[in-house]
């Protein structure tokens, strides 16, 4: 022993115990005060909120079914005709609400007149009212408030000049005047009689104004009792809810006051002081007689096991004092204690793994491969020093233990730059790396080391000692130069990789640029075959005209020289009459079918300005349906197909009928060459509807109909099923963009195989002024 105060186990452990046990009467106490008793006041406080609350609620059902009755009454009162005397409906509703504490009834005008009154008595039989018609209530309270606000107006209780006793009054407002409830204060007071959750509690009800409408004492009734000067009364009128003291009678009261919202009453709920306090004392004494009884039960039980743990750890003391001797054979027997066993068993296990570790620790140092380990004195003599240190520095053990760096790898600079390192870490306990650094070793070799240096404790306290790991890095160097080298030839490659990208896209950019020239030119192309297909149709239509003309012109000649014949041969008047009835009727014909000709050349001209250009123009939408087909005919004369529109004429449209001619045509060109190609029979329906200011444009056919795998793919460019057969690929395409650029719209697909193709443009009637589009369509 070294002279320091000590205490036996068994004084320890009662000593402790009885500081637990102190602690614990603290806590337990704490928690009696700050939880338990404000457990129980609160559990108390809402038990007295809840018979409160019950206590409204009984009252404030009595005034909310006098609200419906009332209610119900005045709106049977609008609509019945005017009656004399009391009206049925007054009787109705005093007949059904006399139980409900409802005393009379009071119809009355705008100047507080009554018009119609009945009011209860004793029996359930109806009287004749003790105010009657006439009489003026204008200085009632309920009227002066009902006369101020609208809707529902309830007063405080006052005296009835009806029925002479204490009511409050409900007024529901009519189309002429208010009617008016008087409900018994006394009834409203007794309603809360035989409620369970009041059995055992005080129950206190005062009006607006404190005075006393149920009590206890039957006097405070009697006498009109005033509470409102309480502060717990005052501070529930102006709060609706307060907690707190009552005094009644020379009885302290503890308890819940609630304001009932509809007429201001107050409604108080609670239990005499002594009664309210009783639970707390009731539960401090609990509490302080269990207490007692677990201290004396504790302590003599704890006095008994602290003897025997006594008695067990000095065996223990005795098998450790041997175990540092050195005697590890002397084994005590087991103790029956658990702990104490299992303390018993960890100092055997304690020497084993000591023995163990050391084992461990030699192995690690002596056969790590590629770490060289070295312990150095603060002096920076070595202490030990592995065989990696060997293989890596050169120097075996015998050659380094007890020597300085310096005298090994180190230069004086070196040397004295790794003493200042170890004062460092002496004084501050850090360790410190890694770091790089290169090392000159037996053989002169220069390498580079990975080092890391910490202390560790050494003999003594002031004397540490410290441990140096080190990790040749040598090939690593070299990899890395080798890398250096590599970026930098890889640079170059990249550059010039990068440099033939360039040209590559230089080229790729000239590529684009004449794809681009070339859609132009097949756009041109298909506008140029267009206007083929419209001097078709400009031949084709202006054939007949100009032949039935020619015939015309050319029977009148005929005509002429027969004339002339007769002219010479002597001419008689009926010859006369009958040369001009043929030249008047070859007249007419040649001038009807030549202006024919001429019309059809002017619709021909605007069809063709329309299709070379992009014009921006007003125009009828029937009128250029009509052209654009007129022109596509001689498509249709050798096939088995037709064309039908439905185009409601009187659509005005400002925008460019050009495109939309072209875009028509397409779609017209489209349904035949893809849709109907082939069949026996086919129809092609052009059909318009306008929807406001927007115009919905569909061109269908009952043809083959587009596969579903191609639906996302043919308003793409050069994209054709006929390619080789006359096919470009650009039609719809050139549709796509005329719809959603000049023109503003959209254009949707609905096809099925074997259903036949709908495309369904929907653009605006105007179409929009700066559309963004190139010259592709110009």
């Amino acid at each position: 022993m070294n002279g320091t105060r000590t205490l036996s186990t068994r004084w320890l452990l009662i000593g402790q115990f009885m500081a637990v046990v102190a602690l614990a009467l603290l806590v337990a106490g704490a928690l009696m005060w700050h939880w338990r008793l404000p457990l129980a006041q609160e559990q108390q406080r809402l038990e007295q909120r809840r018979a409160a609350g019950v206590a409204l609620l009984r009252v404030e059902a009595s005034l909310e079914l006098a609200e419906r009755l009332l209610a119900a009454q005045a709106k049977l009162l609008r609509t019945a005709a005017p009656h004399a005397g009391p009206h049925p409906a007054l009787q109705w509703s005093m007949a059904t609400e006399a139980d409900d504490g409802i005393l009379a009834v009071f119809r009355i005008d705008h100047r507080g007149v009554v018009v119609d009154s009945v009011h209860a008595t004793a029996a359930p039989t109806l009287t004749t009212p003790t105010v009657r018609s006439g009489y003026d209530l204008s200085n009632l309270p309920i009227v002066r408030r009902a006369n101020g606000q609208p809707g529902l107006v309830w007063s405080d209780q006052y005296l009835s000049p009806a029925v002479g006793e204490p009511v409050v009054a409900l007024a529901v407002p009519l189309d002429d005047g208010h009617l008016i409830a008087e409900l018994s204060v006394d009834r409203l007071g007794n309603s809360v009689a035989g409620l369970q959750a009041l059995e055992g509690v005080t129950l206190l009800i005062t009006d607006s104004k404190g005075e006393v409408v149920r009590s206890p004492d039957a006097r405070d009734r009697q006498y009109r009792r005033n509470v409102g000067h309480a502060p717990l009364i005052a501070s529930a009128r102006q709060q609706g809810s307060a907690y707190g003291r009552l005094e009644l009678h020379g009885t302290a009261y503890l308890g819940h006051a609630l304001r009932m919202d509809r007429i201001g009453w107050i409604v108080f709920a609670g239990y005499p002081l002594a009664v309210a306090n009783a639970t707390t004392r009731a539960a401090i004494s609990v509490t302080l007689i269990t207490a007692g009884a677990a201290v004396l039960a504790g302590f003599a039980l704890m006095s008994l096991t602290a003897s025997a743990i006594q008695r067990h750890l000095m065996h223990s003391v005795r098998y450790a004092e041997s175990v540092a001797q050195g005697q590890y054979g002397d084994r005590p027997a087991r103790s029956r204690i658990t702990e104490v066993a299992r303390l018993e068993q960890s100092l055997e296990d304690m020497a084993e793994r000591i023995r163990q570790r050391e084992r461990q620790l030699r192995a690690i140092i002596d056969l790590g491969p590629t770490v060289a380990i070295q312990l150095y004195e603060q002096d920076t003599r070595i202490v030990d020093w592995n065989p990696a240190s060997e293989r890596i520095l050169g120097f075996t053990r015998q050659q380094a233990l007890g020597k300085r760096p310096v005298d090994l790898y180190y230069t004086p600079e070196q040397q004295a730059q790794y003493e200042a390192l170890l004062r460092e870490l002496a004084r501050t306990g850090q360790p410190y790396g890694p770091f790089e650094g290169q090392i000159r070793t037996a053989t002169g070799e220069l390498r580079w080391i990975y080092s890391t240096t910490f202390p560790i404790p050494g003999p003594s306290p002031d004397a540490p000692q410290f441990v140096c790991m080190d990790i040749d890095i040598t090939a690593l160097k070299r990899l890395e130069e080798e890398l250096r080298v590599l970026n930098a030839s890889l640079e170059e490659k990249v550059e010039q990789r990068t440099q033939s990208l360039r040209q590559a896209n230089e080229e790729l950019q000239r590529t684009l640029e004449e794809l681009r020239r070339a859609q132009a030119h097949l756009v041109q192309a298909d506008k140029l075959a267009a206007l083929g297909s419209l001097v078709a149709g400009v031949a084709h239509e202006l054939n007949t005209p100009i032949g039935n003309a020619l015939m015309a012109v050319t029977t009148l000649r005929d005509r002429l020289r027969v004339f002339q014949q007769r002219m010479r041969e002597g001419l008689r008047r009926s010859d006369l009459d009958s040369f001009v009835e043929q030249v008047t009727t070859a007249e007419t014909i040649a001038e009807r079918n030549l202006h024919r000709a001429a019309d059809l050349v002017t619709s021909f001209k605007q069809v063709a300005v329309d299709q070379t250009s992009s014009q921006r123009r007003e125009f009828d939408l029937d009128e250029l349906v009509r052209e654009i087909l007129l022109t596509l005919q001689p498509m249709f004369k050798r096939t088995p197909y037709q064309v039908e529109t439905d185009v409601p004429a009187g659509i005005r449209m400002d925008g460019y009928p050009g495109p939309l001619g072209q875009v028509l045509a397409n779609l017209v060109q489209n349904a035949l060459a893809h849709g109907l190609a082939g069949l026996p029979t086919g129809r092609i329906l052009v059909m318009a509807r306008t929807d406001g200011n927007t115009l919905t444009l569909t061109v269908s056919d009952n043809g083959r109909g587009i596969p579903p795998h191609l639906h996302d793919r043919i308003f793409e460019p050069f994209f054709t099923t006929r390619l080789g057969q006359g096919g470009s690929g650009l039609g719809l395409h050139i549709v796509h963009n005329i719809v959603t650029g000049l023109l503003g719209g959209r254009i949707a697909l609905d096809s099925a195989l074997g259903r036949g193709t709908t495309f369904r443009i929907s653009c605006p009637l105007v179409a929009p002024r700066d559309t963004g589009t190139g010259g592709v369509f110009a």
